[in-house]
């Protein structure tokens, strides 16, 4: 699997990349790293993915983001607007194997991560909501510690006008 592009509003340090959501994202436009933008929209830039956390406090996404990924050959994009909340489901043990890679969606109750003990047993870590995997950050601990962000379902909201 790709690793996923992340784009976020008012990047400090970014990678060229730039993508401009304009109508309360109903249009995404993708621009070439030397094209300029004269519009009212937001202009998103490409930064490192593994800096998804930095843009998360206390559960709630801080800038708009926009996340291109490939699930299953097919590329599905996802448009994160600043305030929506996530949840972050720990999954801790002596090993951890993740189920789920971002960008699976899951259904309350199903298995995301298998952790084993040290004495060899195996137990499972569920979801507690239907949504969308965003992230899975790995914890450097002495035991192995991940974190996954979901994207709830009753936070994703499609509006017509």
């Amino acid at each position: 699997m790709k690793i996923p592009r992340l784009y976020v509003e008012n990047a400090e340090k970014h990678e060229g990349r730039k993508v401009v959501i304009e109508n309360n994202g109903k249009v995404i436009k993708f621009l070439d790293k030397d094209e300029e933008y004269s519009g009212d929209g937001k202009v998103l830039y490409q930064v490192i993915y593994d800096d998804f956390d930095n843009y998360v406090l206390m559960g709630q996404v801080t800038r708009d983001m926009l996340i291109e990924y490939e699930v299953g050959g097919v590329k599905q994009i996802t448009y994160i607007k600043k305030g929506t909340r996530l949840l972050e489901v720990p999954a801790e043990g002596y090993k951890v194997y993740p189920i789920v890679d971002f960008g699976c969606r899951i259904l309350e109750g199903h298995r995301i991560a298998a952790l084993q003990s040290r004495k060899g047993d195996i137990s499972f870590v569920n979801t507690p909501v239907n949504g969308i995997v965003l992230f899975l950050k790995e914890v450097p601990a002495k035991r192995e510690n991940y974190v996954f962000y979901i994207l709830p379902e009753e936070e994703i909201k499609f509006k017509e006008e």
